[in-house]
């Protein structure tokens, strides 16, 4: 069974991990190397909060898959999926309901230009929040393997073609894949290269910084935590709510100061109680001046140092 590069796979990792999808379609399973990695990263990664979640019967996410080739298929495939489509993809594609992201790893360069445009529009029309694609860069001239004609390569696509869609980031990975992700109205926009692994000084900075937040503000007191999701996940407090946020997700940066402005009212409406910086994020005091301007003429700082800067809320009127 054909395999395809793994070049692409912590960047397609890290832009699941930001879209928190609850639905997700692979067009064009193969050996299902994505289904693993996405079940991983949604499903077992929620495991570390909700031990129940690593029984598959408590998985949440809904995970599908289309495959034109039946042979392909297996029990493997049948554990990991939770439906799996048979047939040719720009038929099945189009009966099928709405997802949050609809992900075409490697599959638009089978078919020709024109299928492959068709492909990408019905899938636009049904993501949610976006559409991921990889496909290489240059013609490999591909024929047909593992006796599938199915395999064989019909079309190039460039980074130009993809901008032709609405909502399209496009770059290119160890110069020889594409990978372009489409997002649909209202989504953040996306951060296409994953974070470096922090220096071993980085990571002592950053356990400083959790260690003065777990000091400084209560397990069981709600707060805003700009940390770009860092360090929340390793918190131990139950209300450490994500900036942006949205359905207890974390949205990405604000687009200017006047939203952070109008977000954080609207969380501290909620109830949220201290807004706290951890120093990865000091950036956002120079790049929102507003923001910074209205916290520091609203709010008491609790604590100013190299590795946190924390305000407290006034409560509501």
């Amino acid at each position: 069974m054909p395999t395809s590069r793994p070049n692409p796979i912590p960047t397609v990792v890290h832009l699941i991990r930001q879209l928190r999808p609850r639905s997700i379609l692979d067009v064009g399973i193969g050996f299902g190397k994505w289904g693993h990695l996405f079940r991983e990263y949604t499903d077992i990664l929620e495991a570390e909060r909700d031990p129940s979640r690593y029984e598959r019967r408590q998985w949440q996410v809904r995970i599908d898959g289309i495959e034109g080739c039946a042979a392909y298929v297996t029990d493997m495939h049948r554990y990991l999926y939770n439906a799996i489509h048979v047939g040719d993809i720009c038929e099945v594609l189009p009966r099928l309901g709405a997802y949050d992201v609809v992900f075409l790893g490697d599959v638009i360069e089978h078919l020709d230009a024109a299928r492959g445009g068709q492909l990408l529009r019905h899938a636009l029309a049904q993501a949610r929040k976006a559409v991921i694609v990889t496909t290489p860069r240059f013609d490999t001239a591909q024929g047909d393997l593992c006796a599938n004609e199915l395999e064989r390569h019909r079309s190039v696509w460039s980074a130009r073609q993809f901008r032709q869609f609405p909502g399209a980031q496009v770059k290119t990975v160890d110069q020889d894949t594409l990978l372009a992700v489409f997002t649909k109205p209202g989504v953040c926009r996306l951060r296409l290269s994953p974070p470096r692994q922090p220096t071993p000084a980085d990571a002592r900075r950053l356990a400083r910084a959790r260690e003065q937040l777990v000091r400084l503000i209560p397990a069981g007191t709600p707060f805003v935590l700009v940390d770009e999701e860092q360090i929340r996940s390793g918190l131990p407090h139950v209300s450490a709510w994500p900036f942006l946020e949205k359905d207890g997700q974390y949205w990405g940066p604000p687009p200017d100061g006047e939203t952070a402005i109008r977000e954080l009212a609207r969380l501290r409406e909620r109830g949220a109680r201290f807004v706290a910086f951890i120093w990865t994020t000091f950036w956002w005091l120079d790049h929102y001046a507003a923001f910074h301007d209205h916290l520091r003429q609203t709010c008491a700082v609790v604590a100013e140092d190299e590795t946190v800067l924390v305000f407290a809320l006034r409560p509501p009127a």
